[in-house]
């Protein structure tokens, strides 16, 4: 028997999950906002607090690096994984390869390798163009103009019966 209905006078308050969950959504969400914002800033510092480089460190000769600046030795688990962070943010933000494997001491099939493993993404800088005689040869009948395709979902104009666009054949009753 609940606790309000038991004798004694002894009563509990009833509580509402559904407001309860929903204040704790909107707390979460806030808190990912949080996040994102330290992130940002910590990013931002972290670009400002880089060492800038001084004209008499780049003149200065340096010690002879092996093929695409790779590390002459293994590094450690760590350093690897450090390495790997940081070069996993650069090739998604759709850095240069090379840069990256200067940046992180590495050669460039390495860098590879890791995107490879890792299934790490480039940004889509664009579709192709592709040159209209490397274009597919629509099949179908070719018609004497161009119609607005009858499939509601589709609507383009095309020259040819089935649609160009989304391949349904048109509906041409009454032409």
């Amino acid at each position: 028997m609940p606790r309000s209905q038991q004798g004694g006078g002894a009563t509990v308050s009833r509580i509402n999950w559904d407001e309860m969950l929903a204040g704790l959504e909107r707390q979460r969400i806030s808190a990912a906002e949080e996040l994102a914002d330290i992130d940002a800033v910590i990013d931002t510092v972290r670009q400002r607090a880089a060492p800038k480089v001084r004209v008499a460190e780049l003149l200065k000769p340096k010690p002879a690096a092996h093929k695409n600046g790779a590390k002459p030795s293994r590094a450690s688990s760590a350093e690897t994984d450090q390495a790997k962070l940081q070069a996993k943010k650069r090739y998604e933000r759709g850095d240069s390869t090379n840069d990256i494997a200067k940046q992180s001491g590495r050669s460039v099939q390495t860098i590879y390798g890791w995107a490879s493993e890792g299934k790490w993404k480039r940004p889509n800088t664009g579709a192709a163009v592709v040159p209209a005689a490397a274009a597919p040869t629509p099949k179908g009948e070719q018609l004497s103009g161009s119609v607005r395709c009858t499939n509601p979902e589709c609507g383009q104009w095309t020259d040819f019966d089935p649609c160009r666009s989304c391949g349904k054949k048109l509906n041409r009753k009454g032409w």
